[in-house]
């Protein structure tokens, strides 16, 4: 099996915060008293009862408690209750997890940070699709609206064992599956709020005999908070589900987004940009299961970008950005499960696209294969996890992932220890590899050894404690050489820190949550801490429900580590969500309204004045389901 194969290759390998890790050790290893949680995975005697299932870290559904890596999952019934209406403005609640956003509402979020990352480090997919592009190898997660999603997974640290180009971390955007329980369901919504600002959406779903289906389409407009920061953006997301007998099933997913948001370019003065940007992509995915412990999956993808940009002046306009990608694409994976306590994952990916900007002379060809495979064996309390991936790419040549970790349940109690070491790359941003004036086609993938060491307990039934120290040595960061004016694999880091969560539930429909992380990250050669990357993150939420009425309030605080000047962070940020289902009869379906209060304080919060934030507004609406 895989799980054997890595103790040679980590040896020489170790965590620098042994201390640290002992009194980490210690900590979760003491004995508590006290009845165990309906809401916890684990019971007494380690039977699991509607336990989180995830994903993303093996590529395969695995018991949460059997992860050794460490993954946040985000569930729709979590996500009704923040004040977000689309996927970045969700993981900006998420420990360890920072946003980019360009601005205020409307504005490009394609910046994502995980545990210090950089932004390019992180991989998003939705559908098993990659999003991210090939040229700028980021996603605007402003433009995947929240309607369609039935949960958000996040992989914190090197995913690439599982995920290929992926050193900081994985976002899986896993869509809702149609309902099977009616033939008709209907679920939709509409608020208004201030600059004008207007969003509508609906979802259509059902199933008849074999067949199901859901559609959901959204529309979002503003006329902005200040000049030039209008927008309007249209999605429609589909899928369609045939089975084929008890064991087998065809499925097909579908998304189209098209925006246009206007950028208003304070440090220049004389013009605006007028951005239009459209994504779309196809997924069609074969599933069977020949045998009770046996599943076979076979997926074929193409997904689309066109991103547009002109420079608006008062007697005319101008060519900023013209960028085009393509992308076609298969998977296949084999999955056994035996007796319930061994887990074997075998896969293949491949994509293969092309890419044209305005800057450059011709079409750029791309291609990646790969072929991996995990492993998660459970002996009684102890669960041990292995993968190993190979790719090979056109462009850099090929790469090796391996990682291995355990997860240790204690008994008589809920909690448990997990411990993973795991190498990962990034591919080189072809943009950097290709650009005429600046690439260096000479560019190595960035690599790291990532750490991860966390625990989590659940105390007195209502307070569970969870906390995870992480490092990541990075070798052949990719940097801007002013000296020849290219890039160049220049630099070595070290990224460490620490995150955790402090959360309390009551019976009577009170729930608090206080949530921290700390990121160092250094240059080794000379010792100073990298600036601008987020240090430290706050996340902070209340959430009662008292019979109709629901109440969120969430706040967030960034130490940004600035550089600029102009920067006004530091302060917790909080936005407010009040919902109340109305006392109508069932036959007439569900009916609630809605407010939310962003930045509730009207604080003064601004990381780049080029980035310009609103104050306090507001937004209100009704949605209906049926």
């Amino acid at each position: 099996m895989i799980t054997t194969m890595f103790c040679f290759y980590f040896q020489h390998k170790r965590l620098n915060e042994f201390g640290i890790a002992i009194f980490l050790f210690v900590m979760l290893s003491a004995p508590q008293s006290g009845r165990t949680s309906d809401s916890s995975g684990l019971t007494q005697n380690n039977k699991y009862e509607m336990e989180e299932v995830v994903v993303t870290a093996t590529r395969a559904e695995t018991r949460k408690s059997e992860i050794a890596a460490n993954v946040t999952v985000v569930s729709q019934k979590e996500i009704e209750k923040l004040p977000a209406s689309n996927a970045a403005e969700v993981l900006q609640y998420i420990p360890g997890v920072y946003v980019e956003f360009n601005g205020g509402l409307g504005s490009d979020a394609a910046g994502v940070r995980i545990q210090g990352s950089e932004t390019r480090h992180v991989t998003i997919f939705q559908d098993g699709v990659p999003l991210n592009q090939l040229a700028n190898p980021q996603t605007d997660l402003s433009y995947i609206p929240v309607d369609a999603i039935d949960r958000i997974e996040i992989y914190k640290g090197a995913a690439s064992s599982a995920w290929g180009s992926s050193l900081g971390g994985v976002v899986n955007i896993i869509t809702k599956e149609p309902v099977r329980e009616k033939p008709v369901s209907v679920d939709a919504q509409a608020s208004y709020g201030e600059f004008k600002t207007l969003k509508s959406r609906g979802t259509f779903t059902g199933t008849e005999g074999r067949f199901g289906y859901l559609v959901s389409v959204t529309h979002d407009e503003s006329d902005g908070f200040i000049d030039h920061t209008e927008y309007d953006q249209n999605s429609v997301y589909a899928k369609v589900n045939v089975d084929l007998g008890e064991t087998s099933r065809f499925n097909f997913a579908y998304f189209y987004d098209r925006g246009n948001n206007a950028d208003p370019i304070l440090n220049f003065p004389d013009f605006w940009d007028d951005n239009d940007r459209r994504r779309s992509y196809q997924r069609l995915l074969f599933e069977t299961s020949p045998a009770d412990d046996l599943l076979l999956t076979i997926e074929a993808r193409h997904h689309q970008v066109d991103n547009f940009i002109e420079d608006v002046y008062v007697d005319r306009r101008e060519i900023f950005n013209d960028y085009k990608d393509e992308i076609w694409g298969g998977s296949a994976r084999i999955n056994w499960n035996f007796a319930d306590k061994n887990t074997l994952n075998i896969g293949f990916d491949g994509d293969w696209g092309e890419y044209d900007w305005a800057n450059y002379t011709k079409t750029y060809e791309t291609g990646n294969w790969a072929v991996y495979g995990n492993d998660t064996l459970t002996l009684g309390n102890l669960s041990v996890n292995a993968g190993a991936r190979y790719d090979d790419n056109k462009d850099f040549g090929s790469e090796i992932s391996p990682s291995g970790g355990i997860v240790y349940r204690f008994s008589g109690t809920d909690a448990l220890i997990r411990a993973q070491i795991a190498r990962g790359f990034s591919a080189p941003p072809a943009a950097w590899v290709h650009d005429p004036q600046y690439g260096n086609p000479d560019l190595d993938p960035e690599i790291a050894v990532n750490y991860q060491l966390g625990g989590q307990i659940r105390l007195f039934k209502f307070l569970n404690i969870e906390l995870n120290l992480f490092q990541a040595n990075v070798k052949d960061l990719i940097m801007f050489d002013y000296d020849t004016l290219k890039y160049k694999n220049i630099e070595e880091v070290t990224r460490k820190g620490i995150e955790g969560t402090i959360t309390t539930s009551f019976d009577f429909g009170l729930t608090l949550s206080f949530s921290g992380s700390y990121v160092d990250v250094r240059n080794d050669e000379t010792d100073q801490v990298i600036e601008d990357i987020p240090r430290t993150i706050y996340n902070t939420s209340v959430l009662y429900t008292y019979k109709a009425t629901t109440h969120s309030v969430l706040g967030r605080y960034i130490d940004h580590n600035s550089t600029y000047p102009e920067t006004q962070d530091k302060v917790f940020i909080f936005d407010y969500l009040l919902k109340v289902k109305l006392p109508l009869p069932k036959r007439y379906g569900k009916t609630s309204l809605f407010g939310a209060v962003y930045n509730l304080f009207d604080s003064t919060y601004l990381y780049r004045d080029v980035w310009p934030k609103p104050d306090r507004w507001v937004e209100g609406g009704l949605r209906f389901e049926f």
